[in-house]
């Protein structure tokens, strides 16, 4: 395995904040490496250092950066720029500049040709010569991919302009930007933000199948413990390196921690004696040793460094009202229409106090204007929404509007007053409240637009989680937070005894937190009472539909060909197996209905240990007939061929 790239020396502080400290870096060939870190600590810094947008501090030694002959690299940021200059097709060059400024000569040249101005033989020349430096630097096959991977995203419509698009579709090409790339490490940052969960999987798979050295920043868990199998965790300047997965890591830091705090008692116990001790001799100061003292203190800063690598935890305090209303907010027959398109239709639903449910659905299908019209902000074109009395509902946007970027975290939380007091009466100090929140007490009057993307979210929360609500709603959570904040979410949400409704696509978070599942589709609300884990089901059967309709009209015209005299090609055994597969598979195809019956008959809302194992061996069962099958297709698909 030979080595792409070494970082030496990395120092980097910005005003009120140490980046990195000495820190050394190594990335081999074929690493895929997953960054982790609190938010504004460092991940996107490390980042711009190796694609050089950032120089790192002047120190002696210096900062070096050493990397192989042929490394190139490729950066794909959280957020797209340049939006209004560019339409989706020619936005590829906005990412390679050299072959934008060939083209745009070329598109000259062959206007000045069309028109007959200037020299021809030398504009012939000079065209020759631009062709021969694009297929040099492999334009056309580099942007082929790139359409291809648009159109696999199901981005259309080529020639809209990119500032036109939806944050989603900003994403997605985005992700074909990276997948097209012909450089040797790929930079992804926040790569997922904004998508469905089918695209998702599909990047997954790209991933998973990919040759290439990529570096991700991600909060997808699930993602995370997919793709990676290096995972870089930066903590208070420094660089930890662990080969494995992204559960793999999670396993170690629960034993790494479980070594502190054996470590932390012993050093707590020690220094209970050397305080003792120091007390003592107060009064016989000649007596002290110099170099005891030095050692208490090295004791004491010791300890402190261990309580500042033990796990941080954010209180998020979500309070409910308490409020005895069982049901909350009702639906009947809810329908929006939009001129000619009807996004929803007929819709009934109830939401009672307790309730943690997940909605989903495809961007674009409502799901933001189903929420606008229980939030009141938004009015639908038939049928009636019941609100309990005085209903209280808290919205987290993940556009963050509620955010001032001239004030300061301790002018915004406090309101003026050096406290905050909840709607259950608690009473805080600011400074401590925002503490919970990982802010330090040299943040919290730095002016709001200095703090990083994930740390806005994270003040985002501490602002409308002081407030008790019904029914909160939160619409895209995780987006831009730190995985070590998404943890301390889930489980403050987990607790919660108000009702929940989470838009997202954080596969693991949505899992963890939510109970409920509604999927808006075709119009309509899917109702899975046993959660994600049940509509995952449902979620893939829509995406395979969507994908069986693309291919439908090829197959119709394959089916169509003659194939007279073709069997003629066929050796009298091909001929008998071509004949006897479709019963085998007829049978296999029963077996697996009858297995699908089976798991569809379970009720999933009250399961024990022995329904668990049961629908354990039914999938397994299923994944053993499904794999049969598919090799059966495969021989059919092989005879059909000589057809």
């Amino acid at each position: 395995m030979s080595t792409l790239l070494t970082l030496q020396n990395l120092n980097l502080h910005y005003p009120h904040k140490e980046i990195f400290k000495d820190v050394t870096f190594t990335l081999n060939q074929g690493d895929k490496i997953g960054v982790l870190g609190l938010n504004g600590h460092g991940k996107s810094s490390l980042f711009k250092v190796i694609a050089g947008l950032v120089t790192p501090d002047t120190t002696v030694p210096p900062f070096i950066y050493d990397k192989s002959k042929d490394f190139t690299f490729f950066y794909v940021p959280q957020e797209l720029t340049n939006l209004s200059d560019w339409t989706i097709e020619n936005y590829f060059f906005e990412f390679h500049p050299e072959m934008g400024a060939l083209k745009r000569r070329l598109d000259v040249i062959n206007e000045q040709l069309g028109s007959g101005e200037g020299n021809f033989d030398k504009l012939i020349n000079e065209q020759s010569h631009i062709y021969e430096e694009l297929t040099k630097l492999g334009e056309d096959k580099i942007h082929a991919q790139f359409i291809s991977y648009l159109k696999f995203f199901g981005v259309e419509n080529l020639e809209r302009s990119m500032d036109s698009l939806s944050g989603g579709e900003q994403r997605k090409v985005a992700l074909s930007l990276g997948l097209s790339a012909p450089q040797e490490l790929i930079l992804w940052d926040e790569p997922t933000n904004h998508l469905d969960l089918e695209t998702i999987q599909d990047f997954e798979d790209e991933l998973q199948g990919s040759r290439k050295t990529f570096m991700i920043i991600s909060h997808d868990r699930s993602l995370l413990n997919n793709v990676v199998d290096r995972i870089i965790h930066i903590q208070r300047g420094k660089l930890r390196s662990f080969s494995g997965t992204y559960e793999a890591y999670l396993e170690f830091l629960i034993e790494d921690q479980k070594r502190r705090e054996k470590e932390l008692d012993k050093l707590t116990n020690s220094q209970r004696r050397e305080t003792a001790w120091i007390r003592r001799g107060v009064q016989a100061r000649r007596t002290k040793s110099k170099k005891r003292i030095e050692d208490y203190g090295s004791l004491n800063k010791t300890i402190q460094d261990l309580k500042s690598q033990a796990h941080k935890s954010v209180n998020l305090n979500l309070q409910s009202s308490g409020r005895k209303t069982k049901i909350l907010l009702s639906a009947e027959d809810l329908t929006l229409k939009f001129g000619e398109r009807t996004l929803f239709n007929g819709l009934n639903f109830a939401i009672a106090k307790g309730d943690k449910i997940a909605l989903m659905g495809r961007n674009g299908v409502g799901k933001s204007s189903l929420l606008k019209i229980l939030l009141g902000e938004l009015e639908q074109t038939s049928g009636k929404v019941n609100r309990a009395v005085g209903l209280d509902v808290g919205y987290f946007s993940q556009k963050r509007e509620a955010l001032d970027d001239n004030e300061t975290p301790w002018k915004m939380i406090g309101e003026g007053i050096d406290y905050v007091i909840s709607n259950t009466g608690d009473k805080r100090h600011v400074a401590s409240y925002l503490e919970n929140f990982l802010f330090s007490s040299d943040e919290i009057k730095r002016p709001i637009h200095t703090f990083s993307g994930g740390e806005k979210n994270r003040l985002q929360l501490a602002q409308f989680m002081k407030h008790a609500r019904d029914i909160w709603i939160f619409d895209e959570p995780t987006n831009d937070l730190d995985l070590e904040t998404i943890g301390i979410l889930e489980e403050e949400l987990r607790n919660y005894e108000g009702a929940l409704i989470i838009v997202g696509h954080d596969r693991s978070f949505i899992n963890n937190v939510t109970d409920k599942c509604w999927v808006l589709h075709d119009g309509n609300l899917e109702f899975f009472e046993a959660g994600f884990a049940q509509a995952e089901l449902f979620l893939e059967a829509i995406h395979l539909e969507e994908e069986l309709k693309k291919k439908t009209p090829a197959a119709s015209q394959t089916l169509t060909t003659p194939v007279a005299d073709a069997s003629s090609k066929m050796s009298n055994k091909e001929k008998n197996r071509y004949q006897e597969l479709p019963k085998e598979i007829e049978k296999i195809e029963k077996k697996i209905e009858s297995i699908k019956s089976e798991l569809s008959g379970i009720d999933y809302s009250q399961m024990d240990k022995e329904k668990t194992l049961k629908m354990e061996k039914l999938q397994k069962d299923l994944e053993r007939e499904e794999g049969k099958l598919e090799v059966l297709f495969d021989e059919w698909a092989l005879l059909e061929n000589k057809l």
